[in-house]
């Protein structure tokens, strides 16, 4: 269940569009200093549910709760297309925002420097690059210090540089103590960024808990010297009750109840003793899309 103290909290949140579902019975809070993914396929529901939490759209059922009462902004999000004047300056379009939410001068130039804008601030929004578009659109979204920050797809049209400095970006903010919540469907982009994962699908969480955690443990990957050994290495391996699964670049064990390093262990005391050279011993995890894919699968089925 959520923390009754974060900064966001939904509670058995659902929305309807005639008779699809996108948003079920949803009860989810960000974690405050923390990046979290919101995936899904297409159509999973990730945009509505952000819709539902900024108050663009009304639930069908179930409250969003936006704690206040702190100096800081409670809430922002950049969904979509950024608000921005492109005939204005990023200055101007700053000082415009900051009349919006009351920011001050001294938060404007923070939410500059941190969005790395301070160097284009005389240049015309409309004569800029997709990514320092996105990185004014960011700035925006910075004044005030937001407790929550939503991003929807925010690496859209941007080339791998620009990606690099967002996901630096996203980490920084992170780590003053806001809640970011960053929807994309590509699971690589937030890799060693994100801290939680929370996987959509039909409008319901699959999951919602560490990103390191969703890929699950680690199997092993085994090599003997030479075919004949690894075939034999294999035979021992199950009769000592391991699963060894033979396949063209070695023996393959699934992840398993001992741990990998445990199991690692057992293999090499096994190979030693029937005098059998290993040329391989290394672990073997999955990827985040073959752990997305699982997961989805078994939600189908």
């Amino acid at each position: 269940m959520p923390n009754s103290n974060a900064p966001v909290v939904l509670s058995d949140l659902s929305k309807s569009f005639g008779s699809t579902r996108a948003v079920s019975s949803v009860t989810w809070s960000p974690k405050p200093g923390r990046v979290t993914a919101l995936v899904g396929l297409n159509g999973a529901g990730k945009s509505t549910l952000m819709r539902l939490v900024t108050g663009l759209m009304r639930p069908g059922q179930g409250a969003v709760r936006i704690a206040t009462g702190s100096d800081r902004r409670p809430l922002s999000a950049m969904i979509e297309a950024p608000a921005l004047h492109t005939a204005l300056t990023v200055r101007r379009n700053l000082r415009v925002h900051a009349l919006l939410t009351g920011a001050t001068a001294a938060e404007t130039a923070e939410a500059a420097e941190l969005a790395q804008v301070t160097h284009v601030l005389d240049r015309r929004v409309g004569t800029l690059s997709q990514g320092y578009r996105q990185r004014t659109a960011m700035a925006l979204a910075l004044l005030r210090r937001p407790e929550v920050l939503l991003l929807d797809e925010p690496t859209n049209a941007l080339d791998p540089q620009a990606i690099a400095v967002l996901r630096t970006m996203i980490r920084e903010v992170a780590d003053q103590g806001c809640a970011v919540v960053v929807s994309t469907h590509q699971l690589r982009e937030l890799d060693g960024v994100a801290d939680d994962l929370t996987l959509l699908h039909s409008g319901q969480v699959l999951y919602d808990g560490p990103f390191d955690a969703f890929v699950g443990p680690a199997g092993l990957r085994i090599r003997a010297a030479d075919q004949a050994a690894t075939t034999r290495l294999a035979a021992l391996m199950r009769a000592d009750g391991l699963a060894a699964e033979q396949a063209p670049d070695g023996i393959r064990t699934p992840p398993n109840g001992r741990g990998a390093d445990a199991t690692a262990q057992h293999v090499f005391a096994t190979a030693a003793r029937a005098g059998i050279e290993l040329v391989e011993l290394s672990h073997l995890t999955p990827t985040l899309e073959e752990a997305f894919h699982s997961v989805i699968s078994g939600a189908r089925s």
